[in-house]
């Protein structure tokens, strides 16, 4: 038997101390959600994404389609409580990859909030960059949320 428990707790005293050297924040999904609901009203929900961000290096871009329905307005918050490092959040009326691309937000320009409203109408689609600073501190990671809800 203590053969067996030895190892077992050796093994548990590892992943405890290799869990406490991550640089990750943990991400609450529906905590998250949760506070991020309070800033849509009066608005309807419709969707929420959580987006995982991984912090490199150099600058990287996370791209996130919103398909939208014509005719209908939209509020769109934004929740970053969870990055443990701020991200600039920008909202498009094209992919990365088009031409004649607008920009039609950007969290630059709000200073160092964690929450962010954004309504839109008249589109199809808006494509939701979050611009990730580089580190360099190795790499880690956080999580946004964002919520989407229609009037």
């Amino acid at each position: 038997m203590k053969k067996i428990v030895k190892p077992l707790f050796g093994i548990s005293i590892i992943f405890i101390l290799m869990a406490f050297q991550s640089g990750d924040v943990l991400c609450n999904a529906k905590e998250l959600k949760e506070k991020a609901k309070l800033y849509l009203e009066p608005y309807k929900y419709d969707s929420s994404e959580l987006t995982r961000i991984m912090y490199k290096k150099k600058e990287t871009i996370k791209e996130v389609e919103v398909p939208l329905f014509i005719g209908e307005k939209y509020r769109i918050v934004f929740e970053l409580e969870a990055l443990p490092k701020q991200v600039e959040v920008q909202i498009y009326n094209k992919d990365k990859d088009s031409k004649g691309r607008k920009l039609l937000f950007s969290s630059k320009d709000q200073g160092e909030k964690k929450e962010f409203l954004f309504e839109v109408s008249k589109t199809r689609h808006v494509y939701v960059d979050y611009v990730v600073p580089p580190t360099e501190d190795g790499s880690y990671s956080g999580c946004a949320v964002f919520m989407v809800g229609y009037k």
